[in-house]
């Protein structure tokens, strides 16, 4: 009898697992890395932005005149006098957020964040940032 049970229970362990049982996931789930913003900046999502790709920032200190967080676009007015912070920090920084700098001017990037395209435009009246998820 103990040779039957010792026999079933290793068959049992060396069995592959059936079609018919699920398989359970490890209930420890894997670490992902830490996101954080490069110096003197802050994280979208930090300051309530729930669409923003992640690990996309904005300088930090800035209060935006205007928002949207919407699934499809994220949209971030600044004031004038914010403008050349925002270029600036961006043209020092879209690259090492895995955007790619697409084209840019005196006053104007473009970039790709994997699905996300970006812009950025400044005026003598405003600056806006504009992210904008890609079909696909």
């Amino acid at each position: 009898m103990v040779v039957l049970v010792a026999g079933l229970v290793l068959a049992g362990c060396s069995a592959a697992p059936s079609a018919g049982y699920p398989t359970t996931a490890s209930p420890f789930p894997t670490p992902t890395p830490a996101v954080t913003a490069p110096p003197g900046g802050v994280l979208l999502t930090a300051v309530g932005f729930s669409f923003a790709p992640a690990g996309f920032s904005i300088p930090a200190g800035l209060t935006p005149a205007s928002t949207t967080n919407l699934s499809e676009l994220v949209t971030v007015v600044f004031d004038a006098g914010d403008g050349v912070t925002v270029h600036d920090y961006l043209l020092a920084n879209l690259d090492g957020m895995g955007c790619p700098i697409a084209a840019s001017s005196a006053d104007s990037i473009t970039w790709n964040c994997g699905q996300w395209a970006g812009g950025f435009t400044m005026t003598p009246r405003q600056a806006a940032l504009t992210l904008r998820r890609m079909a696909g």
